[in-house]
């Protein structure tokens, strides 16, 4: 697997994991960069620091679901 998919994988998961923490979040954009990858979150309270190793162990019980990753690419008419 090419490191920019998993990356662009780890950020959907991240996602996933906030949204499962506080549901009301919007989320923004979260692709994958250099060095890693991010996602644009917009939550009522700002995250604290303790709130990462929530969402890390979120993370964690979400791979541990083995869920599947389908990717498909589509042109912009079936898109």
């Amino acid at each position: 697997m090419e490191l920019d998919i998993l990356r662009h994988s780890c950020s959907h998961i991240m996602a996933q994991a906030v949204k499962g923490l506080w549901p009301e979040t919007k989320l923004g954009i979260g692709p994958s960069i250099e060095d890693g990858f991010y996602y644009d979150f917009d939550k009522q309270e700002p995250f604290a620091p303790e709130d990462l190793a929530k969402i890390e162990n979120k993370m964690q019980d979400i791979i541990k679901e083995n869920l599947p990753f389908i990717r498909e690419d589509l042109n912009k008419k079936d898109a």
